[in-house]
């Protein structure tokens, strides 16, 4: 069994017909039927039920099909690891991460690697915490600088790295805004500006919990994936926004920041390093224990 045969089926898996499969990975059809046949012979099982009219696949075909996925993905995987390792030579550092991350985390990072190491270089990208995990799955980035909880993988690790709380944005012209801190009841009132459900969906839960506590139902006036563009509609007056602590240096005319008074337990930002733990490029190892050192944590 090759790589290719393993290729075939799946192509055929998911046409469930040998005209439409053969045309897709440009082979003859007589070719493409023998490639199944000699796969279906070396596994000795029967991987497609065919008659003149249809093609299924087989309980043997379904669970086959599950374990060829992986396979191909732990090809993929490897290859990826390979070339990056004969271009960089454990020297080059992939990463991901989420907006949050550029607050205080990876600047601070990156600073102190390239202290340590002048040589080091990075390939940067941005991507959602779920893109990441997909990435690392494929060995296309050795890093993620993603907010947990992340599904559990057996190649996929993360350890927290900071916990932030968040700030209440108001337009200068609310009244909650001559206040020197607010409290979420008051804040569970109004409508808000948040990020897509999507994009967060524990933090965004735990977000209604506190409105419901609070007597209110969440009320969202609009949403904006960048935290940029949730305070520039909080200018406009749309709603309030919650905006983390280490973001404090972002600053949009129009708006005021209060802190929140008393602070619920659960509106907590972690963000967390997602690598998987069975990559051994040093520089990984380097900046995994230089994000550790990089505060704060609590």
């Amino acid at each position: 069994m090759d790589f290719n045969q393993i290729r075939y089926f799946l192509v055929l898996a998911d046409a469930l017909h040998f005209g439409r499969a053969s045309k897709a990975v440009g082979m003859a059809q007589p070719h493409f039927s023998r490639a199944i046949a000699r796969l279906e012979e070396e596994l000795d099982v029967r991987l497609f039920a065919r008659t003149s009219r249809r093609v299924e696949l087989t309980a043997a075909g379904a669970a086959f099909r599950e374990e060829a996925r992986a396979i191909l993905a732990a090809e993929e995987r490897a290859r990826q690891f390979a070339r990056h390792a004969a271009r960089n030579a454990g020297n080059r550092l992939r990463i991901a991460f989420v907006s949050a991350a550029l607050y205080h985390v990876l600047p601070a990072a990156i600073r102190s690697l390239r202290e340590a190491d002048p040589a080091i270089g990075f390939d940067l990208r941005e991507a959602t915490t779920n893109e990441q995990a997909e990435l690392i799955a494929a060995g296309r980035i050795d890093l993620g600088l993603g907010h947990p909880p992340v599904e559990e993988q057996p190649r996929l690790s993360a350890e927290t790295l900071s916990r932030d709380r968040f700030d209440a944005v108001l337009p200068a012209d609310h009244p909650l805004a001559r206040q020197p801190d607010v409290d979420f009841a008051g804040l569970a009132r109004e409508p808000m500006v948040l990020f897509p459900e999507e994009q967060g969906p524990a933090l965004y839960a735990a977000i209604r919990d506190q409105c419901r506590l609070a007597g209110h139902p969440l009320q969202v006036a609009a949403t904006a994936s960048r935290l940029h563009s949730q305070l520039s509609l909080v200018s406009a007056g749309l709603g309030i926004g919650l905006a983390p602590v280490q973001s404090r240096s972002i600053d949009i005319s129009g708006t005021v920041r209060r802190r929140i008074e008393p602070y619920p337990a659960s509106l907590t930002l972690s963000l967390a390093a997602l690598y998987d733990p069975r990559n051994r490029s040093p520089a990984l190892h380097q900046a995994l224990e230089v994000l550790k050192a990089t505060g704060p944590s609590g």
